[in-house]
């Protein structure tokens, strides 16, 4: 049986999310280290080597996964990355419905939403005015989760 011995530590790979998820100044606060190593939110993290090049987050609402902070780092984008991310989101949830909000001006993540099953169901008015998209899909019987 393999064993995997692992250089970063998980005080390494917070570091590196609270710094992706400050980026791009998209959120009403600043994650930092300590805060997403106390969050309720389960992380899926792509690697290159020791860098997170990318992640999306997870957190059980109850009936629901809400798929939160789909980010990637600009040296990774346009590789397909967070397609790929996505569909580990939705494999690695564990209820029946699977949620996550978008800007309406994030034309990537929309596609990619659309292609995993995800619909729009309503919007509403986020931060400066601009427009959230819901997107949700109800996960079959069956299908296979992480």
């Amino acid at each position: 049986m393999s064993k995997f011995l692992l250089t970063l530590t998980n005080k390494d790979v917070a570091a590196q999310i609270a710094r992706l998820l400050n980026l791009g100044g998209q959120l009403a606060y600043t994650p930092t280290e300590q805060a997403v190593l106390r969050s309720n939110i389960t992380y899926v993290v792509e690697m290159y080597g020791d860098t997170v090049a990318g992640m999306i987050g997870l957190e059980n609402k109850g009936n629901s996964t809400e798929l939160k902070h789909l980010c990637v780092h600009p040296n990774f984008r346009n590789r397909g990355l967070g397609l790929k991310l996505l569909q580990k989101g939705i494999a690695c949830s564990t209820t029946k419905i699977v949620y996550g909000a978008i800007r309406s001006d994030n034309l990537t993540n929309i596609k990619n939403n659309f292609r995993v099953g995800m619909k729009p169901i309503c919007r509403h008015k986020g931060r400066q005015d601009r427009t959230i998209l819901i997107f949700a899909r109800r996960l079959a019987d069956g299908e296979f989760r992480g």
